[in-house]
């Protein structure tokens, strides 16, 4: 096992050398396969991996994280909390490897000195499971946009074992507590949201699924993880595109 850190913290660990998707990997595995809550799919490359929105998340070899959690529930109705429970996670566990500002934007990227390091793609299935996806730069791939960083760009040079590590063990102390009571779960997390926002006091314009724009200022994260924008009435929004605009 070459991922001894990461199988100490999950209850089933699928390691591949590459995957199109872990997010798509893990889907076919729940029709084949009689999978453990909280087992992980893991690719050291992935090639057609999936964003929000129908967005690609493509990773070189050995360059960054690629990885999905399988996850079981009985609160069904708070599960739109599991994107930013990770987000919280994540931003912990990198808050814990550098000294830069590591902040949440809203909904599902985490952001180092305002450059993304990680993005998150929660998949609700059928049977109310929950693929819960994510992706960390470990190093700079060619091609990256401006807008995007790296843990080597920062000076950190952790195993691949060790940064997922930190992940997963901060996810599981959060979704533990989301288990147990998610009320307990949603008010922590908001208050950690609201804590860490890179969006909260933003001027913002957020692109709706359906079609059109809201500009505003980004002034809450409601309980139920909405963005609430000030237009200068207040709009929430559940999912949409959101573009940091200068103040």
């Amino acid at each position: 096992m070459s991922l001894p850190q990461t199988a100490s913290v999950v209850n089933r660990l699928i390691e591949l050398d590459t995957v199109d998707s872990t997010n798509l990997e893990l889907a076919r595995l729940t029709k084949t396969d009689q999978l453990e809550n909280f087992s992980l799919v893991v690719s050291h490359t992935q090639t057609a991996g999936m964003g929000r929105l129908g967005r690609n998340w493509v990773s070189e070899p050995g360059s960054s994280i690629s990885a999905s959690l399988y996850l079981t529930s009985k609160h069904t109705k708070e599960l739109g909390w599991a994107t930013l429970i990770a987000a919280v996670a994540i931003r912990s566990a990198i808050a814990e490897l550098v000294s830069n500002e590591v902040l949440v934007k809203w909904p599902n990227d985490v952001l180092v000195d305002g450059k993304k390091i990680s993005g998150i793609l929660a998949q609700i299935q059928p049977d109310s499971s929950l693929i819960l996806g994510f992706g960390i730069n470990l190093k700079a791939q060619q091609g990256a946009p401006e807008t995007a960083t790296a843990l080597d760009l920062l000076g950190v040079h952790k195993t691949f074992d060790e940064v997922l590590h930190a992940v997963v063990r901060n996810f599981r102390v959060r979704w533990a507590i989301f288990e147990a009571d998610p009320q307990v779960a949603i008010t922590k997390t908001r208050a950690e949201l609201l804590q860490a926002s890179a969006t909260i006091g933003k001027n913002v314009r957020a692109g709706l699924p359906g079609g059109g724009e809201v500009f505003g200022v980004a002034k809450d994260i409601d309980r139920e993880g909405r963005l609430v924008i000030h237009t200068p009435e207040p709009v929430v929004v559940s999912a949409a595109d959101v573009w940091h605009l200068r103040n």
